[in-house]
C-alpha cells in the first residue's frame, strides 16, 4: 500500500469510483457522505404509505456509457439494470412508435424504424438525415463547436419545426437536461455520435430495477471495505483545510481537523467554493470560472393509482411537457406507481404541487390508452432546482480540470471537464480523470 492518505467528499457516483480506483491503486482512503446512504443525487427516499423506496427522479444509463458500465460490474449490480431493446413514444395524435434495431450494420442499424417513425413526415426525415450526415462529416471534440447552440446549428441545417419537436427536443433535452436554445452544439454532437451513431446497441436504455440507493449503498459499501477503504456516512464536511498553500485535510461539521495528504471534492460546484478557504482560491481564474457554470431543474413527478393502469415499462411522449413516463409497480401490490420525468422544468419549478400533480394526471389521461386518473390515490413532487449544471453554448472553458492549481486538492463531478453532458458516466469518467491526475502527482513527488 502507498504511503499517501487521501480523504474524498461525497459519497456520488464520481466520489465512490474516485475511492475505488484509490484503493485500487494502494491509497488509504477515506470517503465522508453527509447522508446515510451512498449516490448522491441518485438516491430514494421512503414512501410511508406504500412502504415502498422511491427514487428522487428517473435514472438511466445507456450502453454507450462504458465507464458507469465497468463501476457497475465491479459493485456486482450489472443484473440489477433492465435493458430496453426498444424506446417507445407517443405522439399527440395517440400514436404509438418505437425505435429499434434491423438488420443493417451501425450506422444505419436504426434506418429502417426511423423511416417508418410516423410521429415524423418526409420532409422531417429527409432533414433529419441531412443534419445526422453532417454531424458525421464533423471533425470530433473541435473545441468551435462548443461556440453555438444546437439549435442555431441545427436551423442552419434547415431543419423543420416538426423535426425539432418531434425528434431533436426529445432525445437532446433528456440527455442534457437543457433547451436546445441553450446546449453546446458539442455537447449534442457528442450524445448523438456515441449513442446513436456509434455501435448497434449504444443507445438502448437501461432502467435500474432497485431504489437507487439499494443500487449504490450497500454494495459500495462492500467493496470499498473488501479494499480497506473507510467510509462515514451521516458525516457533513465544513471545509477543506488550506495549510502554506496546501490542502491538508478537512474540517469535519464539529470543527474536528482530519488530515490527509490529499483532498478530492467530489460534491456539486457551488458546495466546492464554499468548502475551499477565500484567502487560498484568491484571484486564481480557475475558480472564478466555477462561478460561472450554471445549474437546470429537473422535476420527477411521483403518482400512485388504485388498481393496474395500462401503462409500458417506459414511454417518451412527444409534444407535451412530461418527456418520460416509467412504470414501477409492484406485481400484487393493487396499484400502479408511476414516475414522470420533466427535464429542464424551470416552469414546473414554479408552479405549486397540486398543479403539477394535476397537469400530470391529464397527461397520463391523454396517453394511455384506458387510463382511468379518478383512481389516482397520491401524489409526490420532487423539484431539484439544482439537478445538473447546464451546458450553455461557449462555458465548457468554465468546467475544470481535476487537478486544481492548490497542490493536494482535486475536484471530481459530472460537472468537471469529461466532454460529457451531466450523466453518470460523466460522474464516474470524473473520478478516473481525477485518480489519474492524482497518481501522476505522486509519481512526481517520488
Amino acid at each position: 500500500m502507498l504511503p499517501i492518505k487521501i480523504i474524498v467528499i461525497g459519497g456520488g457516483p464520481a466520489g465512490l469510483n474516485t475511492a475505488l480506483l484509490l484503493a485500487d491503486a494502494g491509497v488509504k482512503v477515506t470517503l465522508y457522505e453527509k447522508r446515510d446512504v451512498l449516490g448522491g443525487r441518485a438516491f430514494s427516499w421512503m414512501d410511508p404509505q406504500s412502504g415502498q423506496r422511491v427514487d428522487n427522479c428517473q435514472h438511466i444509463t445507456m450502453r454507450c456509457c462504458t465507464q458507469l458500465d465497468r463501476f457497475f460490474k465491479r459493485l456486482g449490480v450489472q443484473d440489477q439494470i433492465f435493458w430496453e431493446d426498444r424506446l417507445n413514444f407517443l405522439d399527440i395524435e395517440g400514436r404509438n412508435i418505437s425505435l429499434s434495431n434491423s438488420w443493417l450494420p451501425s450506422p444505419l442499424h436504426l434506418v429502417p424504424s426511423f423511416l417508418t417513425f410516423r410521429a415524423l413526415g418526409f420532409f422531417d426525415k429527409v432533414g433529419i438525415a441531412r443534419a445526422m450526415s453532417a454531424m458525421m462529416r464533423l471533425k470530433d471534440d473541435d473545441p468551435r463547436q462548443d461556440e453555438y447552440s444546437i439549435a442555431a446549428w441545427l436551423k442552419d441545417q434547415r431543419q423543420t419545426p416538426r423535426a425539432m419537436a418531434r425528434f431533436w427536443r426529445i432525445v437532446l433535452v433528456s440527455a442534457c437536461n437543457e433547451e436546445l436554445e441553450r446546449i453546446s452544439a458539442r455537447i449534442a454532437f457528442k450524445v448523438f455520435r456515441d449513442g446513436f451513431l456509434g455501435g448497434r446497441d449504444d443507445w438502448k436504455m437501461g432502467i435500474p430495477t432497485v431504489p437507487l440507493s439499494e443500487l449504490y449503498t450497500a454494495p459500495s459499501l462492500r467493496l470499498l471495505d473488501s479494499l480497506g477503504a473507510k467510509v462515514h456516512l451521516n458525516t457533513r464536511v465544513s471545509g477543506v483545510e488550506v495549510s502554506d498553500g496546501r490542502a491538508v485535510g478537512i474540517r469535519l461539521g464539529d470543527e474536528h481537523l482530519a488530515r490527509a495528504d490529499a483532498v478530492v471534492c467530489a460534491v456539486p460546484f457551488d458546495l466546492v467554493l464554499k468548502m475551499i478557504p477565500e484567502a487560498a482560491m484568491g484571484d486564481d481564474p480557475y475558480f472564478r470560472r466555477l462561478n460561472m457554470l450554471e445549474f437546470s431543474p429537473i422535476t420527477g413527478v411521483h403518482l400512485w393509482f388504485k388498481g393496474k393502469l395500462p401503462a409500458p415499462r417506459s414511454l417518451a411522449l412527444l409534444d407535451r411537457k412530461v418527456q418520460w413516463i416509467f412504470n414501477h409497480s409492484r406485481s400484487g401490490s393493487g396499484e400502479t406507481y408511476l414516475s414522470l420525468v420533466v427535464s429542464s422544468s424551470r416552469e414546473f419549478a414554479k408552479l405549486p404541487a397540486n398543479e403539477v400533480i394535476n397537469l400530470c394526471r391529464a397527461d397520463i389521461q391523454a396517453c394511455i390508452p384506458g387510463a382511468d386518473i379518478s383512481t389516482f390515490i397520491r401524489g409526490r413532487v420532487i423539484k431539484e432546482h439544482k439537478a445538473t449544471f447546464s451546458p450553455i453554448a461557449g462555458q465548457s472553458v468554465f468546467r475544470p480540470d481535476q487537478r486544481s492549481p492548490i497542490p493536494g486538492l482535486y475536484l471530481a463531478g459530472d460537472w468537471t471537464d469529461t466532454g460529457w453532458p451531466a450523466t453518470m458516466e460523466s460522474a464516474v469518467l470524473s473520478g478516473e480523470m481525477a485518480v489519474k491526475r492524482i497518481l501522476e502527482d505522486i509519481k512526481k513527488a517520488e
